[in-house]
């Protein structure tokens, strides 16, 4: 890229493709911030935790628990790295946008969503732990990623045994990554994200116009609003079908807890005081969290990450060790909403049926 200004912009800004992705990186870097320093050996220390961990684990589930590899980053590697993995979100919003014969600038949202997944993700590395620790998980990541910096100032703000939570944090990322992982969750994954964008309507008032052209102090209003993108659209099916979205969310989420229930207190002694630690985090998310999270219009709530976890401990207590394996392996195996309520139809229509 050249050293001039000018050039260097109009570079970015000609960036071709559905989505400007070199302003999303670019714009993601600077948010989050100068480079960070990773302690020497972090890779070694981290795979060894993160070898214990499956080792810990691998008796309790039937997921393949293997490590596809591992990163431990600074806030801007971090922000670097996991910015593709938003693509799914991303590309398909931003066509709907350029494509519509509504909106007479299409061009312009290249750049908007661009820039609007660069700053939340850059906003997001400010507080990851890993990848695990973004509202929405991207996918295609291929890698465990630890984000040093905030690991360190996670561990020393609640004061807690550094080792005992590193072993943690590297068991719920190695588990949530192997989960997202598997063929038929990911394949679901992106089967009802696409089932929200193929629905949406673009709003034609939503558009930033004053009257047939386009009005700049509205455009800049709508790039400072987290939730822009949701607020173009409409759609008849737009509240079911994030309900199924967040529903998905919460089994992810629940099974990373019921797995790591697993974990044996005589070995992270701090267990308890660590997941307290992480509830009263995520319940004042970040800014870049809540950009995230407001993607699609959708609010993670931490009582229905826990209704994720009960639903697998209940139907292990009726039905046995291998029932959560259903989730993903029975022909269509994803609880709803209402399910992780009250197991019993989500059993007699995959296990009993």
């Amino acid at each position: 890229m050249t050293d001039n200004i000018f050039d260097r912009l109009a570079e970015l800004l000609s960036s071709p493709g559905t989505v400007n992705w070199g302003l999303a990186r670019e714009l993601g870097t600077s948010v989050a911030g100068e480079p960070g320093t990773v302690p020497a050996g972090a890779v070694d220390y981290w795979a060894g935790l993160v070898d214990t961990a499956q080792r810990i684990l691998a008796d309790s589930t039937t997921i393949d628990l293997t490590v596809p590899g591992l990163a431990v980053l600074d806030r801007r590697g971090w922000t670097t790295e996991t910015i593709p993995g938003f693509a799914y979100l991303a590309e398909p919003l931003a066509s709907t946008l350029s494509t519509d014969e509504a909106n007479p600038f299409g061009p312009i949202f290249s750049i908007m969503v661009g820039l609007q997944v660069g700053s939340m993700v850059g906003s997001v590395s400010h507080r990851a732990l890993a990848n695990f620790d973004a509202a929405l998980p991207p996918l295609e990541t291929g890698e465990l990623r630890f984000v040093a910096p905030n690991i360190n100032e996670f561990t020393e703000s609640h004061e807690l045994d550094a080792h005992q939570t590193h072993l943690w944090i590297a068991a719920h990322e190695l588990v949530q990554n192997r989960f997202l992982a598997i063929p038929e969750v990911d394949r679901r994954f992106r089967s009802i994200v696409a089932a929200y964008v193929e629905d949406l309507e673009l709003d034609p008032e939503s558009l930033p116009t004053g009257g047939a052209e386009l009005d700049p102090e509205r455009l800049g209003q709508m790039m400072q609003d987290p939730s822009f993108l949701t607020g173009m659209f409409t759609g008849p099916n737009q509240e079911t079908n994030l309900a199924r979205i967040q529903a998905f969310l919460a089994v992810t989420e629940g099974y990373v807890g019921h797995l790591l229930n697993k974990l044996d207190a005589n070995l992270i002694p701090q267990l308890d005081r660590i997941r307290e630690a992480v509830d009263r985090r995520r319940a004042t998310p970040s800014q870049g969290e809540v950009f995230l999270q407001k993607l699609l219009g959708i609010e993670l709530r931490r009582p229905e990450y826990r209704m994720g976890t009960a639903f697998f401990e209940e139907i292990e207590r009726r039905w046995g060790p291998e029932s959560p394996a259903a989730v993903w392996t029975a022909v269509d195996g994803f609880p709803e909403s209402a399910e992780l309520e009250d197991p019993l139809p989500w059993a007699a229509r995959t296990l009993l049926s």
